[in-house]
């Protein structure tokens, strides 16, 4: 970190979210982060267009498939909304919503902020499902040009 004072010379923590507890926590990391270094903190939402109904979503509940950007978008508030609910501090934060698939979308987000640090959340998948699936953290701390931090909760149990 710099020691010099101003926004121009702020770190910036990019926090990449997917709505769930993993997220939740990653982003509880990322607002303690940011108080501590007084960084810009930016949240991330990478809309991944599924196959099987390109350009929509269905929401829970829900027989209807609507334009996946404003169930997004949603979902971003009723994440903050539940996050404020349960946090002794929400510092101010940017939001954005891009498109794509998540591990290559996330990395050049961080590139375009010119981001400090990365924080995403862990599932903790093991075994068969993190072959087949991966992990969206793994692929980031790979491929990203800065320093990442992958944040558990503390009750989570390997998938």
């Amino acid at each position: 970190m710099s020691g010099e004072a101003g926004p121009a010379s702020r770190e910036t923590i990019l926090c990449a979210v997917d709505f769930s507890g993993d997220s939740a926590a990653a982003l509880g990391w990322a607002c303690r982060q940011a108080a501590l270094t007084d960084a810009r903190l930016v949240l991330l939402h990478v809309v991944h267009d599924p196959a099987s109904s390109p350009g929509f979503y269905r929401r829970v509940g829900s027989e209807w498939l609507e334009p996946m950007v404003a169930v997004a978008e949603d979902m971003m508030a009723e994440f903050l909304a539940a996050f404020r609910a349960g946090a002794e501090h929400l510092p101010a934060l940017e939001t954005r919503l891009v498109r794509g698939l998540p591990p290559g979308r996330i990395v050049e987000v961080a590139r375009e902020l010119g981001a400090d640090l990365v924080v995403v959340g862990s599932r903790g998948r093991t075994g068969l499902p993190h072959i087949l699936l991966g992990s969206v953290a793994e692929r980031v701390v790979q491929t990203a040009p800065v320093p990442v931090t992958v944040v558990k909760r503390r009750d989570a149990a390997p998938e």
